[in-house]
């Protein structure tokens, strides 16, 4: 038996006073009752009906959720939180968590605490009960992310890879198809391994309107390598450390929206740091500028160009200026698959020979619109082409040193496979590198797994 007061009215809870206006009733009834209390707008019934079940039972999900749906309706949305979260916990059914998480998000969104409402609308997700509630919280997600002042991303991922270190595929050192300098080192070689990277991007607006935003960014990306038996037996002295990679960067960034939104630019400066086998490699400030077209409802353009300088920690000999120009289109089909050609020309400067080249890539990428079996499925193969034209190896290169790449790749998303809107990628990738100089004929081939959010 239950014993609870119940007088409704007021607009916040009280302890009862008079113990003689105490009625008994079952906990089934007080559960019904505290359902229509909410139904009728009695949150202060609800509420007094909650706390008495919580007396019988203090693990109980439907008390504190009926106690966080009271705390709503009375304008109290941290309470209402902190109920809802407690509720989330204990529940024990999905659509239950599904109704506590929901109400946590809501209430968290009228606390104006966005980003804590966004990991709730994650929680929502993980316990949707049907595909078209899952794709309503995604499009809620979105609209808490462009009003979120706070924005945060992580990707990160593991492949094992037969050229962990960009090695050479050939033990000989040839130019031009001659030998030259005599064999390469077990280092020097391609070393098989695995490649497990992190990629985390911080940021806040500082400024936001309807066609305008700027924001202040961070990121931090990680690459480690763990060597495998046969590449510490070719290459005995050589360790995880020396082939992993840390950069850190500070940057501000402007968007303008023109006209009915068809255009879009883009400016930016930012500044960081580059770690290589654990040591400081380069300084490096860059500045960047580029414009996004909409040419028709299926097809975008984008065209950006980035001048970065590269302060080396071995001295102004080996400071290099870098000059980037990249060109996009995308567009989208009428059976609903994607088509994409991106370019890009990259020219650096510097005093240091070796490190003077010119390089074109292309990329042209495929989306299938339709899922496969569990998956979504893109294709890809990129072409470049560069050229050093003042390269040694103790002596000129004649015509200079000349690469030719090839790579293709397919990836699988696995967006059914998801936890909280995040879900696991697959991507397949092989290729290789012809030169003139042997040291830089390369070959891949590598397998990665990563994480990346739906939405």
């Amino acid at each position: 038996m239950l014993c609870a007061p119940l007088t409704a009215g007021g607009q916040t809870p009280a302890p009862p006073q008079d113990r003689a206006q105490e009625t008994r009733i079952t906990l089934p009834e007080a559960r019904a009752i505290a359902v229509q209390a909410l139904k009728d707008g009695e949150p202060v019934l609800a509420y007094r009906l909650a706390e008495g079940l919580l007396q019988a039972d203090p693990r109980s999900a439907f008390a504190h959720f009926t106690l966080a749906q009271a705390h709503s309706q009375l304008q109290q949305p941290s309470e209402a939180r902190r109920a809802a979260a407690r509720a989330y916990r204990l529940a024990e059914t999905p659509q239950n968590r599904f109704e506590a998480a929901r109400l946590a998000a809501s209430m968290s969104y009228r606390e104006d605490r966005k980003t804590l409402s966004q990991i709730w609308v994650r929680r929502a997700v993980q316990n949707a009960p049907d595909a078209r509630t899952e794709a309503q919280l995604g499009r809620d997600y979105a609209r808490l992310r462009a009003e979120n002042p706070w924005q945060f991303s992580i990707q990160g991922g593991l492949r094992p890879s037969s050229n962990v270190n960009n090695g050479s595929e050939m033990a000989v050192q040839i130019i031009d198809g001659l030998p030259f300098i005599g064999t390469l080192s077990g280092a020097a070689k391609a070393l098989s391994g695995t490649v497990g990277h992190l990629d985390t991007r911080l940021g806040y607006k500082l400024r936001q309107d309807r066609t305008s935003r700027t924001t202040l960014e961070g990121r931090l990306y990680v690459r480690r390598v763990a060597l495998n038996d046969s590449a510490k037996a070719q290459a005995p002295t050589a360790t995880n450390s020396d082939y992993g990679a840390t950069f850190a960067e500070l940057g501000l960034s402007h968007e303008q929206v023109l006209g009915d939104g068809g255009t879009l630019l883009q400016t930016d400066v930012a500044a960081g740091r580059y770690w290589s086998g654990g040591d400081v490699s380069f300084d490096f400030l860059r500045l960047g500028a580029g414009a996004a077209w909409r040419l028709n409802n299926a097809t975008r353009l984008n065209l950006g160009a980035k001048l970065e300088q590269r302060q080396s920690a071995l001295g102004d000999r080996f400071d290099t200026t870098v000059l980037d120009l990249d060109a996009g289109l995308r567009r989208k089909l009428e059976n609903g698959d994607g088509i994409s050609l991106a370019l890009n020309l990259r020219h650096t400067d510097s005093d240091f020979f070796n490190a003077r080249y010119s390089a074109a890539t292309l990329r042209a990428s495929y989306v299938l619109g339709r899922q496969i079996g569990p998956a979504q499925v893109s294709t890809g193969i990129t072409a470049g082409y560069s050229d050093y034209p003042d390269f040694a190896v103790f002596f000129a290169v004649p015509g200079g040193r000349q690469d030719r790449s090839v790579f293709a790749d397919v990836n699988f998303f696995f967006a059914d496979l998801d936890y909280a809107g995040f879900a696991p990628n697959l991507r397949i990738s092989a290729g290789r590198t012809s030169s003139n100089v042997s040291r830089y004929e390369t070959r891949e081939l590598s397998v990665s797994l990563g994480v990346r959010s739906k939405f």
